[in-house]
């Protein structure tokens, strides 16, 4: 059969054999050249076809384009043009079966009414329409001239951001560390002084430091041990700290596979 020019102006109403749709606001049509948009309603853009600046409808492209196909598959649209955009495009109300679907499309929840005020009356809730009968024409994907080349068929995957960094935790982390690294530079100082001068220094006792890296000061703890010399030669002391640093070593990577695992 072939195509229908823009001429079709001076004809407002027209049939649209074999439908196709690139999304959820947009008509193909095997008869028709130019491209049709529903009349009154806009629905989400395919990624990538948001122009930068452009307030585009929120929601899923795929779902609004495949419930406009399975409204439309295999059936001959009824169609009254409106007006053309200034993409040459056929701006027109169409009807499938008694069923509006600029109205259908909003009652549905994928399009929302812009651009042209539109009476739907009880047309979004008329009754269903019978199950669709595929054809080739329906399953083959289209072309759009504004849109941007995606997969038709295939949505792309959901991007899964990980859920946010608990940075009071890294700035908890600064602190007990470097509080414990002075503690045992203190206790070091302490024990140097009270073996030069053959009496007493108040200590900084044993529990208190095991305390400090038990709140998070592990790491600083064996750099105290290691580097000043302190506690190294003790393994009463090393052998609970040892203890500590292995249950916060557990609890580290239990945080770390649920911070991954959303």
């Amino acid at each position: 059969m072939p195509l229908i020019p823009l001429a079709l102006a001076a004809a407002s109403s027209f049939s649209c054999l074999s439908p196709s749709h690139h999304d959820g606001d947009n008509v193909r049509c095997a008869n028709i050249e130019q491209a049709i948009r529903l009349q009154g309603i806009d629905a989400p853009e395919m990624p990538g076809a948001c122009r930068p600046g452009r307030d585009c409808t929120p929601g899923d492209p795929f779902a609004a384009r495949d419930h406009l196909r399975s409204l439309t598959a295999g059936r001959e649209l009824q169609c009254t043009q409106e007006d053309v955009d200034r993409y040459g495009r056929i701006i027109a109300r169409c009807t499938v079966g008694g069923v509006d679907l600029s109205c259908a499309m909003i009652t549905a929840g994928h399009a929302v009414s812009r651009y042209a005020a539109i009476e739907c009356g009880g047309a979004g809730a008329s009754p269903p329409l019978p199950a669709p009968v595929p054809t080739a024409e329906a399953a083959a994907p289209e072309a759009d001239s504004e849109a941007v080349a995606v997969p038709i068929d295939h949505p792309q995957p959901p991007v899964t951001a990980l859920p946010a960094w608990p940075w009071w935790v890294a700035g908890w982390l600064i602190v007990i560390n470097l509080a414990t690294y002075a503690a045992f530079a203190i206790d070091k100082a302490r024990a140097e002084r009270q073996r030069r001068r053959f009496h007493p220094e108040r200590r900084i006792a044993e529990a208190t430091l095991h305390g400090l890296a038990a709140l998070g000061g592990s790491p600083a703890a064996w750099a105290a041990i290691h580097r000043l010399r302190h506690k190294s030669a003790k393994p009463s002391f090393k052998l609970p700290l040892l203890l500590i640093s292995g249950l916060q070593l557990g609890a580290a990577a239990g945080g770390l596979w649920w911070w991954l695992g959303g």
